[in-house]
């Protein structure tokens, strides 16, 4: 997987991780000091990821860990755009099989707004699809922060960009 690649010895015959790396290996990398992938020991988090934007002493860096304790298959629940409060002060209607978050509220142009988080349920069928889903989330933020991809930076479009890529993966 190359040099930039620092794999858990116990992840590195991983098919997801092959097939996540050999398809992102065509962007550009070159402001990477390294994406890490390991199998953690966390019994609360069945994976965790972080991308460290640089700094004076480093480049990006991508950090993965998936717990070698989690039972297959997981439901992650991924975060899709709010629910925005209707202007006669109701709330659109939740979707079947979702779940709401907490309510936010701003001030945008003088007037408040009102919005929920809303998630649905995504189930990872085993360690390949979870490696596919957190890599391409985390390497999400890297690219979008280096305009290699469009639209806004933020965890709903790292979640959408992590499902194409499964998706992709999950249909050969």
């Amino acid at each position: 997987m190359g040099n930039l690649w620092r794999v858990d010895e116990a992840l590195e015959d991983s098919e997801g991780l092959r097939w996540v790396s050999e398809h992102l290996g065509a962007y550009d990398w070159s402001m990477v000091d390294w994406i890490t992938v390991r199998r953690g020991r966390s019994e609360r988090y069945a994976f965790r990821g972080v991308c460290k934007g640089p700094s004076k002493e480093h480049r990006y860096r991508i950090n993965c860990s998936v717990s070698k304790h989690t039972p297959y298959p997981i439901t992650q629940f991924i975060r899709l755009s709010p629910l925005y409060r209707n202007s006669d002060g109701t709330w659109p209607k939740v979707p079947e099989g979702h779940k709401v978050g907490d309510r936010y509220v701003a001030t945008r142009n003088g007037k408040s707004v009102q919005w929920k988080r809303l998630y649905r349920p995504l189930e990872l069928r085993g360690e390949e699809e979870v490696l596919v889903f957190l890599v391409a989330h985390e390497a999400f933020h890297y690219l979008r922060r280096t305009k290699q991809v469009a639209g806004r930076h933020g965890e709903i479009e790292a979640d959408a960009f992590a499902l194409d890529i499964l998706e992709q993966y999950r249909h050969g």
